[in-house]
């Protein structure tokens, strides 16, 4: 058990996206080999006859949780923002739990979709933070962030196919969008392997606009390019409904973010086995 593994969210006050990434984190730890249990001085004890793993990471905090007498694997997830310590702060403490576990490795996952300054400046920047505060008592190596992967398409076809009730149905594909030179390419990309239009919520032609450029009646299916439901989510299910009625020669049909989906939880947990 010399790996542990973390994925980082963006994170949110609404505890929507907490409550999809801590299930997420569960699935994913559901996919990988459980180890075999080993004693160790702070990690692991008898309580009751049962063995005590530390498994949950969450918002700078580690929680000691009762497995049972399997341990669970060493999968954590923690966030960029909306939390009560900063990153390379989550990590550091992270680390130092571990260390003392034999973990020699921790292997991160961002679960970004895009591109932007989270992934490009505040990511690396807390990674090398906590590198220099832990020196060299333990690695920390970062994998591509999840928009990046060649099933992710797949994922978001699967999707389309759940909302799609006409077989020529327009197909939106609403990100976030960024004002990062380049950040909004890789969107436009899996747009259009999906046959879909690109839309942005920020930093790119908007929604509306998209929806104006369409000139024949019929069904559109809008698919929401975010990892989990929240606040933002939310205001584009109203701007669906205003929009509606101003295209109404349009049926506007609205997916759901990808989710703490199982297949994607299986498909994260391959990844992080490259590196065991």
């Amino acid at each position: 058990m010399s790996t542990a593994y973390l994925l980082v969210a963006h994170g949110s006050r609404d505890p929507r996206p907490q409550i999809a990434l801590d299930r997420l984190t569960y699935l994913v730890g559901q996919f990988l080999p459980r180890p075999r249990p080993v004693e160790s001085k702070k990690g692991l004890a008898k309580r009751n006859g049962a063995e005590t793993w530390r498994p949950y990471y969450s918002g700078g905090l580690l929680t000691e949780v009762n497995q049972g007498k399997q341990l669970e694997p060493p999968v954590f997830s923690a966030s960029l923002e909306a939390q009560a310590l900063p990153l390379h702060q989550q990590l550091v403490n992270l680390a130092e739990n571990l260390i003392p576990q034999g973990v020699k490795r921790i292997v991160i996952l961002p679960l970004f979709l895009l591109m932007g300054v989270h992934t490009c400046e505040d990511l690396p920047e807390a990674i090398t933070q906590a590198k220099a505060e832990l020196g060299n008592s333990i690695s920390i190596h970062c994998l591509p962030i999840l928009g990046v992967y060649p099933w992710l398409p797949a994922l978001l076809e699967k999707s389309f196919l759940q909302y799609q009730n006409e077989p020529q149905a327009e197909r939106i594909l609403l990100a976030h969008g960024s004002k990062r030179a380049g950040g909004n390419l890789a969107i436009a990309t899996v747009a259009e392997k999906l046959g879909a239009r690109a839309a942005y919520w920020k930093g790119g032609i908007s929604l509306g606009a998209v929806l104006g450029e369409i000139k024949t009646p019929g069904e559109v299916v809008i698919l929401p390019y975010f990892l989990f439901a929240g606040g933002l989510t939310d205001l584009i299910r109203q701007e669906r409904e205003q929009l509606q009625l101003v295209h109404g020669q349009l049926r506007l049909q609205l997916g759901e973010p990808l989710g703490p989906q199982p297949l994607l939880a299986q498909l994260i947990a391959t990844e992080l086995q490259r590196f065991n």
